[in-house]
């Protein structure tokens, strides 16, 4: 092969229900260009890596393995998967998603080969629940064009599996509190992307984002509490980082994050249990987006 101008990362642990779809999904992508498949799976304890094994074998020119030797954990394994990529360009792909575009890697491309200050392009995606009915929705955006601002004030909103970004630009070796963060290291890369350029998003979907019970997405929503206290330190971190020039819409964002505790604990009855949670989110609440949030759901 020559030097790829695409490495598609694929991130895996466990996934041996859905691995095969991933992988077929990708190489069944056209493009005018040559394109690797870097696979960092994480010391899978199911057959993970005798499907991955079995494709490498067919494919032994396209497919890379950047396995670990012990398990590394979300951000670890993420950071020395995309650290083995070659390509001009990197696509991500949890184990679990897929593409649906045949044409999904050459249509970012030729969007990022035509703005070389875009650092970072993504796409609409379905999102799609695992034996659960009526939950299925399409994600979509109305702006076109994302500053490092946006990434601040949003929070995590790019979802994995629609992420194409320039090599070269991420830090081999970032800083040590990332690792204070686990599983968030995609919010946290869109803000390192941003520090050099903005973001295009494409009106297409073009892949799937799979929830099930097995996914990041579901460990990270089982303590409610919990998360949200992380993603406001998060937040904090990078508003440190970023040399507090957003820190208004970072404390805006994170205000945000209490409003939908409180919604929570409202809900739940578990208010009733700490009073000193309820009483110190109450003050930290953003209540206009409070009650926005109250009438989206009684609309609902």
């Amino acid at each position: 092969m020559n030097d790829p101008k695409v490495s598609i990362c694929i991130f895996s642990y466990n996934f041996a229900l859905y691995i095969s779809q991933a992988l077929e999904s990708v190489l069944q992508q056209n493009t005018n260009f040559d394109f690797e498949i870097v696979i960092g799976d994480d010391c899978s304890t199911d057959n993970t890596r005798a499907i991955i094994a079995a494709f490498q074998e067919k494919h032994p020119r396209k497919i890379v393995l950047a396995y670990s030797d012990t398990n590394q954990g979300g951000t670890r394994n993420w950071i020395q998967t995309m650290n083995a990529c070659k390509g001009k360009y990197i696509a991500l792909l949890d184990g679990d998603d897929y593409f649906i575009d045949e044409y999904k890697l050459q249509k970012q491309v030729d969007l990022m080969e035509s703005d070389d200050q875009c650092v970072l392009c993504f796409h609409a995606v379905d999102e799609v629940y695992d034996n659960i009915d009526g939950m299925n929705k399409t994600v979509r955006f109305e702006k076109h064009k994302f500053e490092l601002e946006d990434f601040l004030s949003i929070g995590w909103f790019i979802r994995t599996g629609s992420t194409m970004f320039r090599n070269g630009i991420l830090p081999t070796q970032p800083p040590e509190w990332v690792f204070n963060f686990p599983y968030r290291y995609d919010t946290i890369l869109h803000v390192f992307l941003g520090l050099k350029g903005h973001a295009i998003y494409i009106d297409e979907v073009m892949s799937i984002w799979r929830k099930h019970h097995t996914g990041m997405s579901g460990h990270l929503l089982k303590n409610t509490i919990e998360n949200v206290h992380t993603e406001v330190a998060m937040a904090m971190q990078l508003n440190r980082y970023t040399g507090l020039k957003y820190n208004k819409v970072v404390r805006k964002y994170c205000s945000r994050l209490y409003s939908g505790l409180l919604i929570y604990l409202i809900r739940t009855g578990l208010w009733t249990r700490n009073l000193k949670l309820f009483t110190g989110t109450i003050i930290k609440a953003n209540w206009p987006y409070f009650f926005s949030r109250i009438k989206n759901k009684i609309q609902k």
